[in-house]
């Protein structure tokens, strides 16, 4: 009996379990919220079933018929939107040709805004681009250092990257306008002035074009990275300078002046250009042995050719007084030597003018070796500095290679500047000597042929006293 008992409760169990899982949560949480204990026998249990039933089938038929309801209202709410749908279609009918109308003129419009845009575009990146370049221009020319300010106002036109407007074309065309016209222009102004030693001073200047800037007779170079002018460390010649101070003096008159076309290049290049004085530099020690060398023998070729000139002078006077010779020139003395001395003995008269001849002959002839052996060593001393300078040429090249021509230039210019040299040297004393030359042999020449008068006049006058 307790066995059949236990089967039996086990079954009841099973069948709450079942129907837990089969009717709604809410029921099942009617029985969960139930003791287990309420239930004692199976008539309870059919009892509560068909309850749960009959409740789970009222609450099904009130939701159905809601449902129904719902239905009923939403096929109501449909039908009135589609009346509502149809009237306005028909309301609307008229306009949809204004409507596709409407969207063609939009796909057009849209169309020329593209097209504006895209030009919009292309004025934007050329004007740009027009103005980084005319910037760069601008910072080249010397109009900047009369008009510092409109650089700043072009680099801020280059520099915004929005469309252009008008005024910022206008305003690039105003700067593009001033450039050109201050570009055909001679103007004078009160600049800032760099000089030589670095100090700034307010000074006049006078601008010719975008080429060339003075201010007080001196040339001026334009610095473009810093917008300065600053003075030459080396000016040109003395005759440039005044006749750039005498057109700044004398405005509005035609007035000769000197131009560098390439906007201060060939000025700033002067600042490379060794002096006269660093040439010589350059040759180094044999140079200033060959300078010395070449004023030595100028300065004994002057003397000579002036002692000469002199003599040449009295003895031309002495011909025209040949029955009163004097002791101030050669030919007085060789005519006084003879004097006293029986003119029918011509072996003693020959020997007397002999004597006389040769006694002047130094005198006639000193220092021409002297001054031929300058200019023949001239040229040499030269050759020995081209041979100095090449050889320091080459160990640079052995030190520092090829790579810097820099490197190589102090021997070069050593070798060149020494050969230079004697050549200049050289040249000079050459014609000196020569000259020189000439004149004493023609001196001495004079001088023979009087003595060999002397000699014809005494045999003259042996052969009348025969």
């Amino acid at each position: 009996m307790s066995a059949r008992f236990t089967r039996l409760r086990e079954g009841v169990f099973a069948a709450s379990v079942w129907l837990c899982l089969a009717l709604p949560q809410g029921v099942c949480a009617q029985e969960a919220a139930a003791p287990e204990q309420q239930i004692t026998n199976l008539e309870q249990l059919l009892q509560s079933v068909r309850t749960a039933q009959r409740e789970q089938q009222e609450r099904n038929a009130a939701r159905e018929q809601r449902f129904l309801r719902d239905k009923q209202q939403q096929q109501a709410l449909l039908e009135q939107s589609r009346r509502e749908f149809e009237r306005n279609k028909n309301e609307n009918q008229p306009l949809l040709a204004v409507t596709d109308a409407n969207a063609l003129e939009i796909q057009r419009l849209q169309a020329q805004l593209q097209d504006v845009v895209q030009d919009m575009g292309d004025l934007a990146s050329t004007f740009r681009e027009f103005s980084g370049d005319f910037s760069a221009v601008l910072q080249d020319s010397m109009v900047t250092a009369q008009f510092p300010e409109r650089r700043e106002q072009l680099q801020a036109l280059a520099s915004a990257t929005t469309h252009p407007s008008i005024d910022e074309i206008q305003a690039l065309w105003l700067l593009l306008q001033e450039e050109m016209t201050e570009a055909a222009r001679i103007a004078q102004f009160d600049g800032l002035v760099v000089q030589v030693d670095g100090s700034a001073s307010a000074r006049s200047v006078l601008r010719v074009g975008p080429f060339s800037a003075y201010s007080d007779g001196d040339f001026l170079r334009f610095v473009p990275e810093t917008g300065e002018l600053l003075v030459l460390s080396r000016q040109p010649a003395t005759r440039f300078r005044d006749a750039a101070q005498a057109f700044a003096a004398q405005p509005g008159t035609v007035s000769p002046i000197t131009v560098d076309p390439s906007r201060g290049n060939l000025l700033g290049m002067l600042s490379y250009t060794p002096s006269l004085r660093e040439r010589i530099d350059q040759g180094g020690a044999i140079g200033y042995i060959i300078i010395v060398l070449g004023a030595l023998g100028l300065l004994m070729a002057c003397w000579r050719l002036l002692f000469l000139g002199v003599v040449y002078v009295r003895i031309r006077q002495q011909l025209q007084h040949l029955q009163a010779p004097s002791q101030s020139n050669p030919l007085g003395r060789v005519l006084q030597s003879v004097q006293g001395v029986d003119l029918h003995d011509d072996e003693l008269l020959q020997l007397k003018l002999d004597e006389a001849v040769l006694a002047e002959m130094p005198a006639l002839e000193r220092g021409n070796g002297v001054i031929k052996l300058l200019a023949a060593t001239s040229p040499l001393l030269g050759l020995l500095g081209t041979v100095t300078g090449m050889i320091l040429t080459f160990q640079a090249i052995s030190l520092f290679g090829t790579g810097d021509p820099k490197l190589m230039a102090g021997g070069i210019s050593q070798a060149l500047v020494t050969t230079v040299l004697g050549l200049v040297v050289a040249i000079p004393l050459l014609f000196s000597h020569s000259i020189i030359a000439y004149l004493s042999r023609s001196m001495i020449q004079r001088l023979d042929e009087q003595c060999a008068g002397v000699l014809a006049r005494s045999v003259e006058q042996q052969e009348r006293a025969r």
